[in-house]
């Protein structure tokens, strides 16, 4: 497997051959300016594509035959859609769980309450959800993730153990606060993007055309447009033959520790 670790050792290794080479010979500058390419491209890619696990696993689906899939949504509670989406999981008897940033967790804690009695999980989005969280320091992310489980222990009773990385981004910081803190990294399988896509239409399409047994489903309940269509994205998958089961028991993992 491709890992920070073993990446940053290959080419480590190939630089010195080159240099190597280099000294008893020539080598073209092109040549190692193309290595030290071709390492970026590689520690962009582990870090922005959530799936590849690069600088610390993360669980992002579950490996099955059964026609199971599992509904998550991120950057909530907001007062509005979180209650429209609210409405219709219990409507059609669907536990999903909600990654939760934590100072709108302080905002809105009646919703938070509301999310943990109708049965969904909770899990653990980062305190700010700042746009430069992937520049923090270590201690500066780990006092986030703190923070955000500080206050769903004082709003549900619960420790949080379930973690999902603000835009999906990874750093080798962000895994040793991550690690530091005792949680686990969830990812997902299938991005619907409904933070980009206002064309309710096209989201359904995009997920009812997409989905696969196992799947984690990202979602926002903060975007208007999930709240507009949920009701025939659940119908439309279920039509498929698909259930919709709560994300631990899909991965079978626990999600409070």
């Amino acid at each position: 497997m491709l890992t920070c670790r073993n990446s940053t050792i290959l080419f480590t290794v190939l630089i010195g051959a080159l240099l190597f080479v280099d000294f008893l010979s020539f080598v073209p500058l092109w040549l190692f300016i193309v290595t030290v390419g071709a390492y970026a491209a590689i520690l962009f890619f582990g870090s922005y594509y959530i799936g590849s696990g690069f600088h610390i696993p993360i669980i992002c689906k579950a490996y099955t035959d059964q026609r199971e899939v599992a509904l998550t949504f991120d950057d909530g509670p907001v007062e509005k859609n979180t209650s429209i989406i609210l409405d219709i999981l219990k409507k059609n008897n669907i536990q999903a769980a909600f990654f939760c940033i934590g100072k709108r967790m302080n905002i809105n804690n009646s919703l938070v309450h509301r999310i943990n009695e109708e049965g969904h999980i909770i899990g653990n989005h980062s305190y700010s959800h700042h746009f430069f969280f992937d520049l923090f320091s270590k201690n500066k992310m780990l006092g986030e993730l703190r923070e955000t489980n500080k206050i769903a222990q004082a709003i549900i009773h619960k420790n949080l153990a379930l973690f999902r990385p603000p835009y999906g981004v990874t750093t080798p910081v962000l895994a040793k606060a991550i690690k530091q803190g005792g949680l686990t990294p969830i990812g997902w399988s299938l991005r619907s993007m409904d933070t980009t896509i206002k064309d309710k239409n096209r989201l359904v399409n995009k997920i009812n055309n997409n989905i696969k047994p196992g799947d984690v489903l990202l979602m926002h309940d903060s975007a208007d447009v999930t709240a507009e269509c949920l009701q025939e994205i659940i119908d439309s998958v279920s039509r498929k033959g698909f259930k919709f089961v709560r994300l631990d028991r899909l991965l079978k993992i626990q999600a409070y520790v």
